[in-house]
C-alpha cells in the first residue's frame, strides 16, 4: 500500500533515489537509482503507523537530504540522511489528529527549512506550522483552522509581498483556503474561496496572461475542474471558472503543450474513469478548453 514518494539524490551519486511510504507494512522505503530508471531497494526504516505524506529538506544543516514523514498516529517523524542513502532516526512529534500532508519551506525566513503539515480528524482541522531549529530539531507547533478535511498544502507566495503563504484544499468544505504569511513564521486567519464539490488538488500558474498567479482545483465528487483567477493581491475572482473532466479527477498538473506556446495548459488524472483529460490555454483570455 504506497501512499506517498519523493525524488531525490539520497547516496550523493549524481542519480535520482526513491524513498517511497508504504503503509501496509507501515515502513519508509529507500530505492537507489542507477541513472537508467532502474531501482536496487535500499534501506528500509520502521514508521510505527501508516506513513501518508513525506518531505525531504537538510533539517540539520549538514548539506545531507533528511526526511520528514506524516503518520497516522498523529506524529511526524524525522529521518536524518548520512549522505550514503541510508537515515537515522532522529525524533518523533505529536501534533494533531489525522495528518493527511507534510511539506518542507522555509516560512520564516532565516534560511532554515521549516514544516507545515495538515490534518483533519474528527474534532479538528488544521495547518500546523513547525519552525525548524536547523539541528534537525523544531519547536512547539503552532495551528490554523482551517475548512473541514483539509487533504494538502502547497506553500508559495500568492500576494506578492515575497513572503511565504499557505494555500490548504479542504476536501469536505468544497473550498480552498489561503493564509497569509507575516515573514516571522505566522500566518493571517484564513480566507476561502469556492471550487466545486470534494476539491482534491491544486497547481497555481499564471493562466490567463495577466502576470498575477491563478489556482486550478481538481474537483474529485463534480468531476471537474475550478480555475480561480487572481487578483495579484491573494485573493481571486468568484465564482471560479469551471470545466469538466472525466470521473473522479485526483490530481491536475500545469504543462506547456508547444515550445513555441508558452501558455500553460492543464491535465488531470481521473481516477474513476482511467483517463486523463487535457486542457488546452486559448484566446479569449483564461479559456481553457478540453481535448479528448
Amino acid at each position: 500500500q504506497p501512499r506517498a514518494v519523493v525524488l531525490h539524490d539520497f547516496n550523493e551519486d549524481g542519480k535520482l533515489d526513491l524513498a517511497v511510504a508504504t503503509a501496509g507494512n507501515n515502513r519508509v522505503t529507500i530505492l537507489l537509482g542507477d541513472g537508467t530508471g532502474q531501482f536496487t531497494r535500499g534501506d528500509s526504516y520502521p514508521a510505527v503507523r501508516s506513513p501518508v505524506s513525506l518531505a525531504v529538506a537538510d533539517f540539520n544543516g549538514d548539506r545531507k537530504a533528511d526526511l520528514a514523514v506524516a503518520l497516522r498516529n498523529d506524529k511526524l517523524l524525522v529521518l536524518l540522511g548520512r549522505g550514503d542513502g541510508s537515515f537515522l532516526q532522529k525524533a518523533i512529534y505529536e501534533y494533531g489528529d489525522t495528518p493527511t500532508a507534510v511539506v518542507a519551506a522555509d516560512v520564516n525566513e532565516d534560511s532554515l527549512p521549516d514544516l507545515v503539515v495538515t490534518h483533519g480528524g474528527k474534532m479538528s482541522s488544521s495547518v500546523v506550522v513547525f519552525l525548524g531549529n536547523g539541528d534537525g530539531t523544531f519547536r512547539p507547533p503552532v495551528a490554523y483552522k482551517t475548512g473541514h478535511s483539509p487533504l494538502n498544502v502547497s506553500v508559495l507566495d500568492l500576494n506578492g509581498d515575497r513572503h511565504q503563504d499557505l494555500l490548504v484544499v479542504n476536501g469536505e468544505r468544497d473550498d480552498i483556503s489561503v493564509f497569509f504569511g507575516k515573514g516571522d513564521g505566522t500566518f493571517t486567519q484564513g480566507i476561502s474561496f469556492g471550487a466545486n464539490a470534494g476539491p482534491i488538488a491544486t497547481v497555481t500558474q499564471d493562466f490567463d496572461g495577466d502576470g498575477k498567479t491563478d489556482i486550478a482545483v481538481a474537483n474529485n465528487l463534480s468531476s471537474d475542474l475550478s480555475v480561480l483567477l487572481g487578483r495579484g493581491d491573494g485573493t481571486f475572482w468568484q465564482p471560479p471558472r469551471s470545466y469538466r473532466t472525466g470521473a473522479a479527477p485526483f490530481a491536475v498538473t500545469a504543462v506547456s503543450f508547444a515550445p513555441q506556446d508558452p501558455r500553460p495548459g492543464l491535465v488531470t488524472a481521473n481516477n474513476l474513469a482511467n483517463t486523463i483529460s487535457i486542457f488546452l490555454a486559448k484566446d479569449p483570455r483564461s479559456n481553457i478548453v478540453p481535448r479528448n
